[in-house]
């Protein structure tokens, strides 16, 4: 997640803590949202506090997207797949002419085994 997130979700988070807390504690208005007010700020500041101690923006910030280069695996991945699509084309065609000898040759032993058992 980027830091801008975690900013963002903490301190919505902050707020309706606060707001609960004040609501559940608190009868005066001005109070309440005096109070509010507080814990969401404190929530920002610490997470902002976290985040300079525990992230690293420069890891996150730092990616490049290189389009040719993910362009060019792209399409030597897709070649690829060409070349073995048509091997796999050629040895299907081949292995059903194979079948095709195999139904042959079998039809005619069973004639052969026939004209031997008729004799």
């Amino acid at each position: 997640m980027r830091p801008d997130n975690f900013v963002a979700f903490f301190t919505v988070c902050g707020f309706f803590i606060g707001l609960t807390f004040t609501i559940v504690n608190i009868e005066d208005a001005i109070e309440i949202v005096v109070y509010t007010c507080l814990i969401t700020f404190v929530f920002y500041v610490l997470i902002h506090v976290v985040i300079m101690i525990f992230v690293d923006i420069h890891k996150i910030g730092g990616r490049h997207f290189n389009k040719e280069k993910y362009e060019n695996e792209n399409n030597k991945f897709i070649a690829e797949l060409a070349a073995r699509e048509k091997k796999m084309d050629y040895l299907l065609e081949k292995l059903q002419e194979e079948r095709e000898d195999l139904k042959k040759l079998e039809s005619s032993n069973k004639r052969k085994n026939v004209k031997h058992a008729a004799a």
